[in-house]
């Protein structure tokens, strides 16, 4: 798909779902080359502190909207735009936009195995105020290694 199809798409929605869409794409663009570019301890101590898995819990008291619609922009954006986001750079451009709006999330990453094939399958996904904002439904597949907060 097209820049030019993507923002046609975009033509109908609210001015604040436009922004979204369009703040999610750039920040999908920038993961994707952090995660090409930039060795991961770089980005690993960008996003917080190792944890094992549930060693915190996360803050419910926060509104969870604003997490939701990060969530659709981040997931709209990756299916509209020409390029494929896997699962990392869609968890560190929901991470960022999160991060800039002062709500508490987590990059948590896991593996899984497909009892059909051999290796091993990552996966990175994030949560915030108890939103399932990226990488679901395959991360309930999923057993946690750990995850990353600040």
């Amino acid at each position: 798909m097209s820049i030019s199809r993507f923002w046609h798409k975009c033509r109908g929605l609210s001015w604040r779902r436009r922004s979204l869409l369009l703040e999610a794409a750039f920040w999908l663009a920038v993961a994707r080359l952090a995660v090409v570019f930039v060795c991961f301890p770089r980005i690993a101590r960008h996003i917080g502190r190792l944890h094992p898995p549930a060693d915190l819990q996360s803050d419910s008291s926060q509104d969870g909207a604003d997490a939701r619609e990060i969530s659709w922009a981040i997931d709209r954006s990756a299916r509209l735009l020409p390029v494929r986001f896997v699962c990392l750079p869609q968890a560190l451009a929901a991470w960022q936009m999160l991060h800039l709006r002062g709500i508490w999330s987590r990059v948590h990453f896991g593996a899984s195995r497909d009892p059909q094939q051999a290796p091993l399958t990552t996966h990175a996904w994030v949560d915030a105020c108890g939103v399932e904002v990226t990488g679901y439904p395959e991360a309930h597949h999923c057993v946690e290694i750990g995850f990353f907060a600040q």
